[in-house]
């Protein structure tokens, strides 16, 4: 298993049918390679925890550097891990993508199940750091 954690900016021309797009690619290619993790969008800033083995992590990764819809796409952590953190969350949908400052998620339940689950202390400080960035 292998986990790799990314923070990005969202482009200025960014909308909400983008990051509609994006949950719904994310389903698409992640379920089928058993690929798991949550996305947090506060506004301005991505991160995203990608979880599976690691070469199918790197796949996504490089195509994920690709994409226009972000830049300063930079690596936070990448480590072998033991265990999922985010089990059969595939970035999901409403339900298991914590889009903090999206108006039309609702997004305070959602980061609060990310911070709910159990995980190793520098996963959780990363990600107690991103919620505590402010976006727009």
């Amino acid at each position: 298993m292998y986990r790799l954690i990314y923070i990005s900016t969202a482009s200025d021309a960014l909308t909400a049918a983008d990051i509609d797009d994006i949950v719904e690619t994310a389903v698409r290619n992640n379920e089928p390679q058993n690929l798991t993790g949550v996305l947090v969008y506060n506004g301005l800033n991505f991160l995203q925890v990608l979880e599976g083995t690691r070469a199918h992590v790197e796949n996504v990764y490089n195509r994920i550097l690709l994409d226009t819809r972000h830049v300063s796409v930079t690596t936070v952590l990448a480590e072998a891990a033991e265990i999922r953190i985010f089990s059969g969350w595939h970035m999901a949908g409403r339900k298991t993508m914590a889009l903090a400052g999206h108006r039309d998620y609702d997004k305070m339940n959602d980061v609060q199940d990310v911070l709910d689950r159990q995980m190793p202390g520098r996963v959780r400080q990363i990600l107690e750091n991103f919620t505590s960035l402010k976006g727009i």
